[in-house]
């Protein structure tokens, strides 16, 4: 699961990063999404993990 999760998390980081260029209010996107993840550090809680197990996407057998 830690493997997708950061691979989820860079694909939304890069997808944020080229909204950028596009427009540069997506970039308020790039802070929440950096945001989220640096608290998911520090309190465990991760939206994306929450996500893939409600899917049942990329659970540890």
């Amino acid at each position: 699961m830690s493997d997708a999760v950061r691979l989820a998390s860079g694909v939304l980081i890069f997808i944020c990063a080229i909204l950028t260029m596009i427009s540069s209010g997506f970039i308020w996107l790039l802070v929440i999404v950096g945001a989220v993840i640096m608290q998911s550090a520090f309190t465990g809680f991760c939206p994306i993990t929450m996500l893939f197990q409600k899917l049942n996407l990329f659970t540890d057998k």
